[in-house]
């Protein structure tokens, strides 16, 4: 009697052992996939610096998007900017200040900077237009139509809320672009590609500068450095050194003027019934409509025979090798107008 009494006690308290292990093991369940990228994204917060405010602030910068894995934030430049973008965003519908100097601003521009984002090299295309560099050169055009508002603008200030840029007061007329006014900004980026972006205008109240909302929606095609376009305007161009003068078809110093066959910002090509030889070097002036460019040097690095109705002619590849940077910004201007043209 007293025996089965202690069984029954044992397998009770058996039991007992077996539920308080099974429940200890049930709990034991190996981390969520979000915990270990929340880790993750902590690593990586600790690796570039972020301090806590700014840890806290992209986490709720991503609860715009649905990103499965928070960490991928610091390695994804679009998956970044599109947050950036609904931040600015919510921040623009509220009563929050966005002024270039404001305390979201200079939160927003650090997290950017820590991650690596505050400078896009030439080999990746541009995201938004909150990449654009300071320096950038291109033209503003209207909504629609072909003709330019402004032929040359600067980018003289880049923020997560404005795009700024800066035209001259007294070569362009500042009645054309008005606040709210929709623009599109065209621009070629070396090495890059030729970019058009349609913006609003957010300020014109300060003569000669505007400041514009940025936008994700850019259109780039891709260059293999420069955009090259068909001209036929006019060439004047002497050859200055060659490496057999004396077998030279062309006299040295000596002004022949012909007419180009195309243009962009890193040369041109140019038909002449003499040739010139691969190497030499030529000093060139030329008009675009408006101006005049003089004082450049070409080197020639391509030579092809052909035949037209002029007979045969040599159609001569030239390099610019020396060229004032202001000069080859007048140059892209005019390729960017006639690719929009074409």
């Amino acid at each position: 009697m007293h025996l089965a009494i202690y069984i029954g006690i044992g397998v009770l308290v058996a039991g007992l052992i077996l539920l308080i292990i099974f429940e200890i093991h049930s709990h034991r369940r190996p981390p969520l996939p979000q915990a270990q990228s929340q880790d993750l994204f902590n690593e990586s917060a600790d690796r570039v610096g972020l301090t806590t405010e700014e840890r806290e602030k992209l986490l709720s910068l991503l609860s715009y998007q649905k990103a499965l894995d928070p960490n991928t934030i610091f390695q994804s430049l679009p998956l970044f900017e599109r947050c950036i973008d609904a931040e600015v965003g919510r921040l623009q519908k509220s009563d929050k200040a966005v002024a270039a100097d404001g305390p979201e601003e200079k939160l927003l521009s650090e997290i950017r900077r820590k991650l690596g984002f505050s400078y896009i090299p030439l080999e990746h295309p541009l995201v938004s237009t909150r990449n654009i560099a300071i320096g950038q050169v291109g033209s503003l055009f209207g909504k629609e139509g072909n003709k330019a508002i402004f032929n040359k603008v600067s980018v003289v200030g880049n923020n997560n809320f404005f795009l700024t840029v800066q035209y001259d007061v007294e070569g362009e007329d500042r009645s054309r672009a008005v606040s709210d006014t929709e623009v599109r900004f065209v621009f070629a980026r070396q090495s890059d590609g030729l970019y058009g972006v349609q913006v609003k205008v957010a300020n014109s109240k300060e003569p000669g500068v505007l400041d514009l909302l940025h936008t994700l929606d850019i259109r780039r095609n891709q260059l293999r450095q420069y955009v090259r376009v068909p001209t036929d305007l006019s060439l004047r161009f002497r050859l200055l050194t060659t490496k057999n003068p004396d077998k030279s078809e062309i006299l040295r110093g000596h002004l022949i003027t012909t007419r180009m066959c195309d243009i962009s910002g890193g040369g041109l090509s140019f038909k002449h019934n003499q040739a010139l030889r691969l190497g030499d070097l030529i000093g060139i002036s030329f008009d675009l409509p408006g101006q005049m460019l003089s004082g450049i040097t070409g080197k020639i690095v391509h030579l092809s025979l052909q035949e037209d109705k002029e007979g045969h002619q040599f159609k001569h590849h030239v390099q610019f090798v020396t060229i004032e940077q202001g000069q080859r910004d007048d140059i892209i201007r005019y390729v960017t107008e006639k690719e929009r043209q074409s």
